[in-house]
């Protein structure tokens, strides 16, 4: 039998400053995705898993997404908890909130503003516990490079461990750029504990994390058999956008 991952974590706690309008209106996961907002999609994603509660991290305009999910809770067959972010101080410190609710089971994390259509994430699981990694994230390759200096980029091995992965790097050395999907050992939390703020952003980013995981052998990345967007501008929207109409479509 198939090992199952029941939880399920979604950070949705930003404005999505860059994307105009919307963001005084909506929180960002709440921006239209084709037929329905972009968080909608994510429970879909972690519903298809098996996945049984899910808890969602939310700050801005935090009434409209407990709102919405009480609007739609009699479609989703997964239980939704929130869980506030006072204080916006990075990825990681946002995974931390779910520590007490997540207890020594491994989890899924999807943040709020990804868009990843694939056939499946079930691979990415099997992955996750045939290796007893720590981590392993949603990869894919990525040409263009002014994407990798405002993401990340990505060094894998042939059997898909992790050897480094960079923040934001000026400089892109690899051409894989890790997603906003990640799947976590209950380990992760010791290793977000000893990551340290960002002398700049006063954050605590998951990709250093990640990183300090890598070089210990147990991080792994998944390479997507599909497209990936992580969504920041409009230009994002539209093509995350129809690439889940096509999807859709077929």
């Amino acid at each position: 039998m198939k090992k199952k991952i029941k939880i399920g974590v979604i950070p949705a706690a930003g404005s999505g400053k860059r994307l105009g309008y919307l963001s005084n209106l909506l929180p960002k996961a709440l921006f239209p995705l084709y037929d329905r907002p972009i968080i909608h999609y994510v429970v879909n994603q972690m519903e298809l898993l098996g996945i049984e509660d899910i808890y969602i991290i939310v700050n801005v305009y935090k009434e409209k997404i407990m709102e919405y999910f009480k609007f739609i809770k009699m479609d989703l067959r997964a239980k939704i908890h929130f869980i506030e972010q006072k204080e916006l101080n990075g990825t990681a410190n946002s995974i931390l909130l779910a520590e007490k609710y997540t207890g020594k089971e491994p989890f899924i994390v999807i943040y709020g503003d990804d868009c990843t259509v694939t056939k499946s994430l079930q691979p990415m699981v099997d992955l996750f516990f045939e290796k007893r990694a720590v981590v392993v994230e949603g990869i894919v390759k990525e040409e263009d490079r002014k994407i990798l200096q405002s993401t990340c980029s990505v060094k894998l091995k042939k059997d898909g461990q992790m050897i480094e992965i960079l923040e934001k790097p000026e400089k892109p050395p690899y051409l894989f750029r890790g997603c906003g999907v990640y799947i976590f050992a209950p380990e992760i939390y010791e290793f977000i504990n000893k990551t340290p703020v960002h002398p700049v952003r006063n954050e605590k980013e998951i990709t250093y994390t990640i990183n300090s995981i890598a070089k210990e052998g147990k991080a792994y990345g998944y390479i997507f058999d599909g497209e990936n967007v992580n969504i920041n501008d409009y230009n994002e929207l539209l093509k995350a956008s129809l690439y889940v109409k096509r999807k859709s479509e077929d």
